[in-house]
Parts: structure tokens; C-alpha cells; sequence
């Protein structure tokens, strides 16, 4: 079992591990990192940190690359009983030597059997959730990790609450709808969130939600939009990378072109979108047979070729675009 590091244990007092660690913990998962809670203030604290949350109630520290963030509390019930959920309310003390003592957990709202049983579910919802809509996404997440059914006060505490999402910082709303839509149990997942209206409050279409769960989790935010026109809302109501923006817009292009026998995808496509866009071909019932042989046939031209020929700019593009046409047209 990891130990907290000894700097951060001897220099803080009543320490617990909290959250997703403990949570980790009892599923057999090395945590990735640790919440921690403390009786010490902040100010008082003798090593590094620096400010994690803008509103200064939690500090964090790397050390050896594993990230520990640090809040304090006054009342450990209380503070366990304000979570968002009771797989999440669940405390581990840690020893002024760091050992974690994981037989001495501490579970005021039943949270180790409610993991044990596969439930999600708040310790008072109506106020846990409605204090922090971001929840309902974090709960999205966690059904969509850990296989989980949904409490029916807990449920219906989302749904009367889905729209206060819309109050909630856009910064705040991607990492947890990331979790959502890359999780192993997307499909169950999904069905709670066309319950909450997931298209209405922040624009993610549902119409594609039944079959991209057979998809490469890498692929799953390009077939949501694909062959939709809600990209747009959805930059505007949450704040998402770039990264991820410009992925969905340009595979949704090369579905479009590859449909309409346009041929433009041809000299942009990179190696590492070949097998996503396949299997996003596949499962809207379209032959990627035309994208694997572009990716494998070698062809006589190249730009370089061009521009020997003395042919520049958006001439090279048309000559190529033409080029693969010919090529993949025998094919149609």
C-alpha cells in the first residue's frame, strides 16, 4: 500500500485520505492521485503548495509526480456527509508516519456497500446537488467508470436540478463529460443522460448516443456530432480543447465528403484519423474500403513532383485532389 510522503503527514494534522482515492482503494486501483483533509490551516502549512480552487478552500503539492490536494475541515462527518456522492464520502487516517490504515475506514453514509452494490447515490441529494450541478456530471462519469445504478431520490435530485448547469462556469463542465463519454460503461450511462436532457443543457445531440458505445473511446466525441448540427451549441454553452473541437469538425468533413463523393479529405487526412474515421463509416452502415486503400496505395505524384513542374499553391491541391479521384473512383 502506498504511503502519503512523510512531509506532507508529519506537518499536518488529523489527516485523512478522502474521495476517488479511498474509492480506488477498495476496488483494488492505485490511486493516479489523493485528496486529502486536514485539520491544519492552510496558513500554517510548512511545505510548497500552491492555490488549487480560485476560491482558496483547497491547496495542492506534487511530489515524485503524484499530485495530493489538500482542503481543510473542522467536522469530518460533516464534511464527509456534504459530498456529492456516497461512494465518495468515505475516509481513510493516515499516520504521522504515512501509512494509509485502510481497516480503519471511516463511512458515515454507507458508501463502501453502496460501492459493493453498484449505487449511486447521495447522502441528502436535494441539497448535495443542488449546492454543485456539476455533480450531476461527476454522477454521469462515475456510471459510466463503475457500472453503476442510480438511486431514485438521486435521480430525480439531477433531473429537477439539470437545469442550473446552465448557471455553472463552462470551464467546469468538459472533464467531467469527458469521463462520461470515454467510459467503459457509456451505454448505461447514456440512458440516464437523455433522462436529464443532456442535448437540451448544453447541446450534446443524443440521436447518436445507441451505437457509439462500440466505438474506440478516442472516437466517441467525433460520432456523437457526426451527421448532426449541434457542434456550435455545444462550443457556446461549455468550454471544450480545442483539440477536441477541430477532431469532431474534421472528421464530421471527411464523413461528409466521403457521402457526397467529394474528394478534398484526400490530401488532409493524417495516419493517425484513418482507423477512426473507419469505424465511424462502419457503424453510420458506410463502406471504409475507399479510406483504407487511400491510406495504402503509394501513389506516382507527389507535391514535391509539382513543384519541380513549376506548379504553386492551390494548384497542387486540385492536381492532387484530382489525382486520388481518379484513383479511388474506380472503386464507386
Amino acid at each position: 500500500m502506498k504511503k502519503i510522503p512523510q512531509i506532507i503527514a508529519q506537518n499536518l494534522d488529523d489527516l485523512f485520505v478522502v474521495g476517488g482515492a479511498v474509492r480506488d482503494i477498495i476496488s483494488g486501483i492505485t490511486p493516479k492521485e489523493y485528496d486529502l483533509i486536514t485539520t491544519t490551516a492552510f496558513e500554517k502549512i510548512k511545505f510548497k503548495t500552491f492555490e488549487e480552487s480560485k476560491r482558496g478552500e483547497t491547496v495542492g503539492t506534487f511530489i515524485k509526480g503524484i499530485k495530493y490536494d489538500i482542503s481543510h475541515y473542522e467536522c469530518l462527518d460533516c464534511d464527509l456527509k456534504r459530498r456529492d456522492f456516497t461512494i465518495n464520502s468515505m475516509a481513510f487516517p493516515v499516520q504521522k508516519d504515512g501509512e494509509i490504515l485502510t481497516s480503519q475506514i471511516v463511512d458515515p453514509t454507507g458508501g463502501v456497500e453502496d460501492l459493493k452494490n453498484e449505487i449511486l447515490k447521495s447522502f441528502n441529494p436535494y441539497e448535495n446537488i443542488k449546492s454543485d450541478p456539476v455533480r450531476i456530471l461527476r454522477g454521469l462519469r462515475f456510471i459510466s467508470d463503475y457500472n453503476l445504478d442510480v438511486e431514485e431520490k438521486t435521480l430525480d435530485a439531477m433531473k429537477e436540478f439539470m437545469p442550473l448547469i446552465q448557471n455553472v462556469s463552462k470551464e467546469r463542465l468538459f472533464m467531467p463529460l469527458d469521463g462520461f463519454v470515454r467510459g467503459k460503461y457509456f451505454s448505461k450511462a447514456s440512458e440516464i443522460a437523455k433522462k436529464l436532457n443532456l442535448e437540451e443543457y448544453l447541446g450534446i445531440p443524443i440521436v447518436n448516443f445507441d451505437i457509439v458505445d462500440k466505438l474506440d473511446p478516442q472516437c466517441r466525441w467525433q460520432a456523437i456530432f457526426t451527421k448532426t448540427k449541434s457542434i456550435n451549441v455545444f462550443k457556446e454553452k461549455v468550454s471544450t480543447p480545442s483539440k477536441v473541437i477541430k477532431s469532431i469538425l474534421r472528421m464530421n468533413d471527411f464523413v461528409n465528403q466521403i457521402e457526397s463523393q467529394k474528394y478534398d479529405w484526400t490530401i488532409k487526412i493524417k495516419e493517425e484519423e484513418t482507423e477512426c474515421l473507419c469505424e465511424i463509416l462502419e457503424i453510420f452502415k458506410m463502406d471504409p474500403t475507399i479510406v483504407r486503400k487511400r491510406m495504402r496505395t503509394k501513389p506516382n505524384i507527389t507535391p514535391a513532383m509539382l513543384k519541380e513542374q513549376q506548379i504553386e499553391g492551390k494548384e497542387i491541391a486540385k492536381k492532387m485532389i484530382e489525382m486520388w479521384k481518379n484513383i479511388l473512383g474506380e472503386d464507386r
